[in-house]
C-alpha cells in the first residue's frame, strides 16, 4: 500500500514539474521583467565588462563564421581583394546566464558598452569599415547558458599576393586571417563554427561567379602567429579564385593570331610592290606593339615574364620576321640583278672580242 502511495505521489510531482516547464515555455517574460533581469545580470557588483569570461580559468573559445554578401573585385595592380561579409562570433560567458530557455536580443549600441566582446581584427586587412546605414549593422544576442552571439556586417580590403606567371590561365589564392589584437592564445582561442576545412557553406551560389573570376574553393584552417608579446590564436579562410580567360581568348589570343596571319599575306604580294609589303608589315608590327602595351598597362610591373607576354612576344617576332623575309628577298634580288648585269657585260666583251677577231681576219 505504501509503495503504491509513493508511486502516485511521484507521478503527481512529475506531472506538476512538466506543467510548470510547459507553462514556462509558453509564457515568456515581458519587457519589464527582461529589463530587471538585465539590470541584475549587469550589476557592477557581479559583472565586470572589463574582464574576459573565465579569467584565470583558461582561455575563452570564440567560434567564427561568416556569410559572403559580395566579392567586389580582385585588384591585381594593388594586389588586394575586397569582400563584403556578415561576420559571426560566438562565445560563452557564464556570468550572463539568465536562466531562461530563449534568446534575448539586445541593443547593439547599449550592449557594446556593457558586455565584453573579443577584440577581433583582420590581420591582412588594408582597410575596413562597418556599415552604419541606417544604424550600425551589428546584432548581439544573449542565449541560454550565457551563450553570446555577435554578428556584424563589414567590408574588408585585404592584401593578397598575386602570382601572374600563368596569366591569363592563372588561379589566385587569397587569405583572410582573423585573430585577437590584445589577447594572446592564453586568453582567447579561435575556432571555426563548422567542422572540417570546407567553407562552401559560407558562400551563396550567386556570389561564386564573378565577371573575371570564379570562386572555386574556400579552405578553413587555424593559425598561431608568434609575436614578441606572445602567441596569438586565429582563423584563416583561404579563397581560391580561377580566372575566366574567355575575354582574353577573343581580345588577345584571337586578335594577335589574326594579325600574324594578315602579315603573312605579304608572302603572296609581288616583291616589286614595295610600298604594299612594307605598309602591311609595319602596320601589323605596330598593332602587335599596341596590344602588348595595352595588356601590360593593366598589369602590375612584375620582374618575371607572364604567359601572355610569351605569346605576344612570339607573335611580335613572327610579324617582324615577315619584314626580315622581305628584306632578304630584296637583297637576293639585288644580287641577282648585279650578277645579271655582270653577265651581260661579260657577254658583251666576249662578243666584242670575237667581232674584232673576225674583222682582223677579214
Amino acid at each position: 500500500m505504501m509503495k503504491h502511495f509513493v508511486l502516485i505521489l511521484y507521478a503527481l510531482i512529475s506531472s506538476t514539474r512538466l506543467c510548470q516547464v510547459a507553462i514556462g515555455r509558453i509564457h515568456e517574460p515581458k519587457g519589464k521583467e527582461i529589463s530587471q533581469l538585465l539590470t541584475k545580470l549587469l550589476d557592477c557588483s557581479r559583472y565586470d565588462g572589463r574582464l574576459r569570461p573565465n579569467y584565470g580559468e583558461g582561455p575563452v573559445e570564440v567560434s567564427v563564421g561568416f556569410w559572403i554578401l559580395s566579392i567586389e573585385r580582385i585588384d591585381v595592380v594593388n594586389m588586394d581583394f575586397t569582400i563584403d561579409i556578415f561576420l559571426r562570433q560566438q562565445w560563452t560567458d557564464k556570468r550572463l546566464d539568465h536562466g531562461l530557455n530563449h534568446t534575448i536580443t539586445l541593443s547593439s549600441r547599449w550592449a557594446m558598452k556593457k558586455i565584453w566582446v573579443p577584440d577581433s581584427y583582420f590581420v591582412n586587412a588594408k582597410t575596413g569599415r562597418m556599415h552604419r546605414v541606417t544604424t550600425p549593422n551589428m546584432m548581439l544576442m544573449l542565449g541560454p547558458g550565457g551563450v553570446i552571439k555577435y554578428n556584424a556586417r563589414t567590408t574588408i580590403k585585404a592584401a593578397c599576393l598575386i602570382d601572374l606567371r600563368k596569366f591569363p590561365m592563372d588561379s589566385q589564392v587569397c587569405p583572410l586571417v582573423l585573430e585577437s589584437y590584445g589577447y594572446s592564445a592564453e586568453h582567447i582561442r579561435y575556432k571555426w563554427e563548422v567542422s572540417g576545412t570546407d567553407g562552401h557553406s559560407f558562400v551563396p551560389s550567386e556570389v561564386r561567379l564573378m565577371p573575371n573570376y570564379e570562386l572555386t574553393n574556400i579552405n578553413l584552417s587555424l593559425t598561431m602567429n608568434i609575436y614578441v608579446v606572445g602567441n596569438f590564436s586565429g582563423v584563416c579562410a583561404t579563397f581560391t579564385f580561377k580566372r575566366s580567360y574567355s575575354y582574353f581568348l577573343s581580345h588577345m589570343y584571337g586578335t594577335s593570331s589574326v594579325i600574324v596571319a594578315i602579315s603573312w599575306i605579304g608572302f603572296v604580294v609581288p616583291f616589286e610592290q614595295t610600298a604594299a609589303r612594307i605598309a602591311l608589315g609595319i602596320t601589323s608590327l605596330l598593332t602587335e606593339v599596341t596590344i602588348l602595351n595595352m595588356m601590360n598597362n593593366s598589369m602590375p610591373k612584375v620582374s618575371y615574364v607572364k604567359s601572355s607576354d610569351k605569346f605576344l612576344i612570339g607573335c611580335f617576332v613572327f610579324v617582324f620576321l615577315t619584314l626580315i623575309e622581305y628584306c632578304v628577298v630584296l637583297l637576293l634580288k639585288a644580287k641577282q640583278k648585279q650578277r645579271s648585269i655582270k653577265a651581260r657585260k661579260s657577254a658583251g666583251k666576249q662578243r666584242g672580242h670575237i667581232l674584232h677577231f673576225l674583222a682582223g681576219k677579214g
